[in-house]
């Protein structure tokens, strides 16, 4: 099965609203500093003031869209990469062209393995077992890691594939993740900090001033990230998803507790704030205080707030709130 190019051209012509071509793939098209014998490149690329998007329109036959660079931000940019990704990779599963000693396979299994060990550990605190040798993971959790969970409800069992997970969140993040299941409908995504916050990062160097610059725009970058994420995943797959984002941290000890906190993150979020679908563990402190009485009393106190006043509709009055009880608790 080949890949409708004329549809994907349209369908990013529309969203981004810049001509896109389509060109077949040519020795000339190669990524500056790479040699005409290098393999295609499975990022996009920039020459000559465009990018270039490879892709396969069936096996063994290149092309690639291209776009003027002026057009598109870097995290639409990362987008489309995604995007193309995944549907190529749905085009192989569709015709069975994948190999199957494809080492995400592998992958996939032990952290499987990886997943039911965790939830052990973060329903028995008090247990502190040593991460198991035989699953190859603590050189990557002593690494400052982003932990992200990610639920879905309506969604059909089995309809998100691990690998085309996977490879959607390596695609996005422009790097490896390590990506393990929960259960059938949840995931924790852990990526390292370099892969959000960049390794040229000037805040990182000034030491001086970095704690106070630093927390307040690793927030926004890590808000910029999910949203991101969130409209890729909503756009890829039927069902409703939520996520909870936590700051970055070395995970290798503390990940149960972590992961308690963004499953109370998620639940907390579902409560207080049914609209919204990224909840982020940092910005609920009203609410957990809250969640910590009675189901009667909880109805019965916001029932009186909203009934006396437009307290809850005042931004900077439940900022300062916010700020009260996260310092109180």
């Amino acid at each position: 099965m080949a890949l409708d190019t004329e549809w994907i051209q349209q369908q990013l012509q529309n969203i981004i609203q810049a001509p896109f071509t389509i060109l077949p793939w040519c020795p000339e098209m190669i990524a500056e500093g790479q040699s005409a014998e290098s393999a295609v490149p499975d990022k996009s690329f920039v020459r000559d003031s465009k990018i270039y998007f490879p892709f396969r329109v069936v096996a063994g036959e290149l092309a690639a869209f291209a776009v003027e660079a002026k057009h598109l931000t870097d995290r639409e940019r990362k987008l489309i990469e995604a995007l193309l990704w995944n549907m190529e990779q749905f085009r192989q599963d569709e015709t069975g062209t994948q190999q199957p000693d494809n080492p995400v396979y592998a992958e996939e299994e032990r952290m499987k393995r990886f997943g039911q060990w965790l939830i052990q550990q973060a329903g028995n605190l008090q247990n502190e077992e040593e991460l198991p040798d035989e699953l190859g993971l603590r050189d990557s959790l002593l690494s400052f890691m982003v932990p992200i969970v990610l639920t879905g409800e309506g969604t059909q069992e089995g309809a998100i594939a691990y690998t085309q997970l996977y490879r959607l969140l390596a695609s996005y993040f422009g790097g490896n993740v390590l990506l393990t299941p929960l259960n059938e409908q949840s995931w924790l995504i852990m990526a390292k900090k370099e892969l959000l916050l960049g390794t040229e990062d000037d805040r990182d160097k000034d030491v001086e001033t970095r704690d106070a610059d630093f927390t307040e725009s690793l927030e926004e970058v890590l808000t910029a990230f999910s949203l991101g994420l969130y409209e890729l995943i909503a756009n890829e797959w039927v069902g409703v998803f939520h996520l909870a984002v936590s700051k970055p941290s070395i995970l290798l000890q503390s990940l149960p507790k972590e992961l308690n906190l963004l499953w109370e993150t998620i639940h907390l979020g579902k409560i207080f704030h049914v609209t919204e679908h990224i909840h982020f563990s940092w910005e609920l402190h009203l609410e957990r205080l809250l969640n910590r009485i009675s189901k009667e009393q909880r109805e019965q106190f916001l029932e009186q707030v909203v009934r006396s006043s437009v307290i809850l509709e005042d931004a900077e009055t439940m900022a300062t709130l916010d700020i009260f009880f996260s310092t109180g608790l």
